[in-house]
């Protein structure tokens, strides 16, 4: 998925709104969700506390709320384990990125990749040159986590390199890769939305061309005037000459160094799961490394552990290309961790249930409120549960039979389970897919959030399509069935 690991495609996860043991009032999930965001958002950003260290202290602000209800706090310690473990594999994922990429920085697959970015492509061209390859590269793998911590990273050097800001180049990588990961049969977001809409995966696809495609013009129509200004003022040739000379000094540029990247995109491609892909580049990242660039065993492993440290002389050029390492992504080991384990607490004692369930009660057969009150319900979902697998379930699981009933087809559901779960999951800070984008390209979600146009854009077009019934399918009879007979539970 998102972006988002494989883990979601497996998930087991169930949502059943009568298997809570004590009822809670809308009044009171709607006080205990705004105690949550008020402290989360105080100490962030009013006190610039980081996200591990508040979710470790809204651990017992949240276990008390929860235990307020009747429950003991064992039981609100196993809520917060069954959500924990679902952050598995995206943490997998993200120690893996941590040591893939340092040793793509020593056998030089990265260098490589910014000397050539820098000496072919245009500074004014850069942005939309960078949401194109990433929408290629997702849409081809199916993974936007795949396609940031390898093309992505690239990108973002060779933008940094060019006088770019930071924070625009992070949303066109960023825009590019969910956009290929929304659209992907391959990704398990899509299949996930699919399913548990009881929709065809290629219908899925098909019905969300609607609001992708005329989102994603306007996209790329505002990156390439955004590389029009920024990337004429920015570039600097000095600069420039600077860096591709003291990467073509200290790093033996052959098309070997592009091995690691171009066998873990093969691998993708063919549906091998991210964890053994992204393993493979770092074994290859090794082997590359120590047969061409000269490093030997010992230093390859500290390199792995600690991170790669580049010292060339150049303040310019060795910040750039110090990266990586197992423990240069602990921080988003522990936010992931425990953001799932804070928020499972919310989601399995009904607080979530009572916040959301009343919108569903609120349509009244209106094909706009259906689909304003999904989206709400997968932007609430989303922005509490800090999970795209979490959103679609509920979301699915809430909103099917109000879709059926209103004789609206299920491909309606699914798209706006995406264009909101997965398209907003990169704006949310604290969500797992903000904390992998921020990690990835060293960029803030707060620095980044205003220039990732099609989470924006997405949604805009589904309602525009509620409220005119523009682009929404009708439910044929003969599905009826078939919706009926899809379980509750994935």
């Amino acid at each position: 998925m998102g972006n988002k690991p494989e883990s979601q495609g497996n998930a087991t996860i169930s949502w059943d709104d009568n298997s809570y043991k004590f009822p809670v009032s809308f009044k009171y999930a709607m006080i205990s969700v705004l105690v949550f965001f008020v402290l989360l958002l105080t100490g962030t950003l009013g006190f610039g506390a980081s996200l591990e260290l508040m979710f470790l202290l809204l651990w017992i602000v949240v276990a008390l709320l929860v235990m307020k209800l009747g429950y003991k706090y064992n039981e609100v310690q196993n809520m917060a384990w069954e959500m924990g473990k679902q952050s598995f594999e995206p943490n997998t994922i993200i120690l893996v990125v941590g040591v893939m990429i340092s040793t793509w920085m020593a056998s030089g697959t990265i260098p490589y990749i910014m000397y050539w970015g820098l000496e072919i492509i245009s500074p004014q061209f850069f942005l939309i040159t960078a949401l194109l390859v990433t929408s290629a590269t997702s849409l081809a793998t199916g993974t936007s986590w795949g396609t940031l911590g390898t093309v992505g990273l690239a990108l973002m050097t060779v933008g940094n390199a060019l006088g770019i800001p930071q924070a625009m180049t992070a949303g066109a990588i960023i825009c590019g890769s969910f956009f290929g990961d929304k659209l992907s049969p391959l990704s398990d977001s899509t299949v996930l939305a699919a399913t548990v809409a009881g929709s065809k995966v290629m219908s899925h696809v098909k019905h969300m061309l609607w609001s992708t495609v005329p989102a994603y013009i306007l996209t790329a129509i505002i990156f390439i005037f955004l590389g029009l200004k920024y990337g004429k003022e920015g570039s600097d040739l000095q600069q420039i000459d600077e860096i591709t000379g003291v990467i073509a000094k200290n790093f033996d540029l052959s098309w070997i160094s592009l091995l690691p990247l171009l066998i873990v995109l093969v691998m993708l491609v063919k549906g091998i799961p991210s964890i053994v892909s992204l393993l493979m580049g770092v074994f290859s990242g090794l082997a590359v490394a120590v047969f061409t660039q000269g490093f030997n065993l010992t230093k390859m492993f500290d390199i792995m552990t600690n991170g790669f440290v580049f010292k060339s002389g150049s303040e310019l050029v060795d910040p750039i290309l110090s990266r990586g390492g197992l423990y240069s992504l602990m921080s988003s080991f522990l936010v992931v961790l425990l953001a799932m384990c804070v928020t499972g607490m919310l989601e399995q004692s009904g607080i979530l249930s009572a916040l959301v369930e009343p919108l569903v009660k609120r349509t009244h057969g209106s094909t706009f409120k259906i689909t304003l009150a999904t989206m709400l319900i997968a932007l609430i979902t989303n922005m509490i549960g800090s999970s795209m697998l979490l959103t679609a379930i509920v979301a699915g699981s809430l909103m099917r039979n109000v879709f059926k009933n209103n004789n609206l087809a299920p491909e309606n559901l699914s798209r706006n389970i995406e264009d909101v779960g997965t398209m907003g999951a990169p704006v949310i800070p604290w969500n797992s897919n903000a904390i992998y984008c921020s990690q990835m390209l060293a960029v803030s979600p707060y620095a980044y959030f205003p220039y990732v146009f099609l989470a924006f854009f997405v949604p805009l077009f589904d309602i525009i399509y509620g409220a005119t019934g523009i682009g929404i399918k009708k439910l044929q009879t003969k599905k009826l069935e078939d919706v009926e007979a899809v379980p509750k539970a994935i």
